[in-house]
């Protein structure tokens, strides 16, 4: 059996308190950042915002080398634990039999909701459900009387495998939820029971829920009841600070999850135009952190959650980039689970045109690439009630087209290109989010279920997926 990083965490985790110091600004200015633009340059890693798929010879073999930077960046530059203020430091050999250790599958859910998913590789399309995994994704605010029908909508979607119910009240009994508080406490109780009726209504008791929805773990800890509250293939989150930095109650968290059994989550992060430079910089901190998951935490469900800084954005040319060749190059060097891909949050509103063609985009990147594909929330995650569970159903249909196609990655970089042109400018100008509804325009307040116009405008853009090129003829639902 193959157990990671199990084992040997504390070894590392000791070396919080004998590592080398360095004070966080020294750490980002002086270490981290001069490394991290050295290691870039040395492997030769280019930014091509034409080439979203990575689908070439001379593609793969920078894959080859973005790998090999991301380890680089560990072994060269560690990470900083913030409390004590020293680096854990790791050598490549550990590096090395960290990464051949890592298990290539990951299950989560209970019951008759329980799912194994293997690791794949790029147009792999000879298995019976495609893609490898969906997740919905319900992020950002919403209101106490759109909770239970966002959830329902989510949770209806028969194609998606676990789901992130993740959006946030942003008051409880007219008190403001803030960390720490018994308001999140109690918020955090709440939610947990609605999105468990939520599932239990639509016959799916045991699907994983992922969401963080409060800051503080005695929140969290709050609901770890199996009777009612989080259960058994549940799973939850382990993030790292930007960048190559951790806290202690990150790695506390860790050990409480591992302690109670549930799996957990990493998200590969990186911020183009932020902290961690231009495309070709972030991809390599993002490989990095992949790598420092597995180290420090043992994550076992990890996808790439690239965002661009200048503008909050998962699918823009900067992102999606990221995104798509982070998790290529992990994918391509390692037996390791497969990651989730594509876009997590989409920059435009539920009621746009353009929200599908983000979903497209990311459903397009990331089947071919043997990942698995996320979707669901518009309006960049933090307008209000912009969670919507039809944009699952239509990433699976787009998902399930490319793998009948059998579509290369040439072809899915034409395709995604081709979709970035029409929804790319108004992410340039920032408008984006300001455009389209929110759940109550577009959805049935009462039972979760999309407006008939809103199904018409979803098969509207799988109409110009076809023209395309795609053939999505068969997926469409009305005339």
């Amino acid at each position: 059996m193959l157990v990671g990083a199990r084992g040997r965490m504390f070894d590392f985790w000791q070396r919080a308190e004998s590592g080398p110091i360095a004070f966080v600004d020294n750490f980002d200015k002086k270490i981290f950042w001069p490394k991290l633009k050295e290691i870039t340059k040395r492997y030769e890693i280019k930014y091509d915002p034409m080439k979203q798929v990575p689908a070439t010879r001379e593609d793969d073999d920078q894959l080859d080398r973005l790998w090999q930077a991301g380890v680089d960046l560990v072994a060269e530059v560690g990470c900083l634990c913030t409390d004590t203020r020293r680096i854990i430091e790791f050598s490549k050999k550990e590096i090395r039999d960290v990464v051949d250790n890592v298990g290539s599958s990951l299950t989560f859910g209970r019951g008759r909701d329980q799912m194994t998913c293997y690791h794949r590789g790029f147009e792999d399309y000879g298995h019976e459900k495609n893609p490898v995994v969906l997740l919905g994704r319900i992020l950002g605010p919403a209101d106490a009387d759109c909770y239970w029908p966002i959830a329902m909508s989510y949770a209806r979607v028969p194609e998606m495998d676990l789901c992130h119910f993740q959006n946030n009240l942003l008051e409880w009994h007219g008190m403001p939820i803030t960390p720490e508080s018994p308001w999140e406490v109690m918020s955090e109780l709440w939610m947990v029971a609605q999105i468990k009726d939520a599932c239990r209504q639509v016959c799916r008791p045991g699907i994983s829920d992922g969401g963080i929805r409060c800051i503080s773990l005695h929140a969290m800890q709050a609901a770890m009841d199996k009777s009612w509250g989080m259960s058994e293939g549940d799973h939850r989150c382990c993030l790292f600070l930007p960048h190559n930095k951790v806290e202690y109650k990150h790695l506390s968290r860790a050990m409480v999850w591992h302690t109670y059994g549930a799996p957990f989550y990493g998200i590969m992060s990186s911020y183009p135009g932020g902290l961690s430079g231009g495309p070709a910089q972030s991809a390599v901190v993002g490989v990095a952190e992949w790598i420092l998951g597995k180290l420090l935490f043992d994550i076992p469900i990890n996808g790439s959650w690239s965002v661009d800084a200048m503008y909050f954005s998962n699918t823009s040319k900067t992102a999606l980039w990221c995104n798509n060749w982070q998790n290529a190059a992990v994918s391509k060097n390692t037996h390791c689970e497969p990651l989730v891909g594509g876009g997590w949050q989409m920059c435009h509103g539920l009621g746009d045109i353009r929200y599908f063609y983000e979903h497209a985009a990311g459903a397009i990147s990331a089947v071919p690439l043997g990942h698995g594909v996320s979707a669901g929330t518009g309006g960049q995650s933090g307008m209000i009630n912009q969670q919507g569970g039809y944009g699952v159903k239509f990433s699976a249909d787009v998902a399930k087209a490319v793998a009948r196609a059998k579509l290369t990655r040439v072809q899915a970089n034409d395709l995604v290109c081709q979709l970035q042109a029409r929804y790319q400018p108004t992410i340039d100008d920032h408008t984006a989010h300001k455009l389209g509804g929110d759940f109550r325009e577009c959805y049935n307040m009462k039972t979760g279920e999309p407006l008939p116009w809103y199904v018409k405008l979803a098969d509207q853009a799988k109409k110009d997926l076809t023209r395309m090129g795609l053939d999505m003829s068969d997926y469409y639902v009305t005339d």
